[in-house]
């Protein structure tokens, strides 16, 4: 569903047609949708970019567009990464690269802070990646550790900017259009003080939105890992 058939249906639904509700109604589901969007990463909120490094390059700012995005709307808007969730680098003069771990500067700092330092011995191929502030433009930055001796090819897998819905455009993420209609509704049901019904409908849209993380860990993308549990000293070999 659009955003304006998704709001004529809440304002129909509350009988509650006039300009100003309907105005009233798309912000309501917009800023639902962010929070929604925001809070977890869907896969549909994920994209691919690839973009050239130099030699000694310290810091990477990812403001290269997705290469690949794997969200569906009306529109498919052009969006940038929000933060780096994975990241992989490859020499020019190569063709596997390194996937890169993603650390904190405490890490750093604790195991090794002079890994961190930019000198001529110790350039080579980026191992690691700390995640930095963004830049003044708003797009995502990070710091390669070691810096690259030589210069590469930087593939990030990033979460994506949240774009505003406009009229025409239907939300990217898989199952929120039922999700964004209880919370649409239960919004408008507060604006016209209807505090019982409202609470009523904002549960209906908590359930909603469960069913999407239930989908969410259930399709193909998300891999299942048996991870062996250690009781305190004892591993679970000693419990069984």
């Amino acid at each position: 569903m659009t955003l304006d058939e998704l709001a004529n249906f809440i304002t129909t639904k509350v009988n509650d047609t006039n300009t100003d509700s309907v105005t009233a109604c798309k912000s309501y589901i917009n800023k639902r949708y962010k929070m929604i969007y925001e809070a977890s990463l869907w896969t549909e909120s994920l994209g691919i970019i690839s973009q050239s490094v130099a030699a000694s390059e310290t810091e990477t700012v990812v403001s290269t567009a997705p290469s690949i995005t794997f969200y569906q709307s009306s529109s498919a808007p052009t969006t940038y990464a929000d933060f780096v969730v994975a990241a992989k680098f490859t020499n020019n003069t190569e063709t596997d690269g390194n996937e890169l771990v993603g650390q904190d500067y405490l890490s750093f700092f604790q195991l090794d802070p002079n890994i961190w330092l930019d000198v001529s011995g110790r350039r080579t191929t980026p191992t690691n990646f700390v995640p930095l502030p963004k830049n003044g433009s708003g797009y995502a930055r990070i710091r390669l550790i070691p810096t690259p001796a030589l210069a590469g090819t930087l593939y990030v897998l990033a979460k994506l900017k949240f774009v505003e819905l406009g009229d025409s455009d239907s939300p990217c993420l898989r199952g929120v259009d039922n999700a964004l209609l209880a919370y649409g509704e239960a919004a408008m049901l507060e604006r016209a003080r209807q505090y019982g019904k409202a609470q009523l409908k904002n549960q209906e849209g908590q359930a909603m939105e469960q069913l999407m993380k239930d989908l969410e860990r259930g399709q193909q993308q998300v891999n299942s890992v048996v991870v062996p549990a250690q009781i305190g000293d004892n591993t679970i070999d000693d419990v069984l």
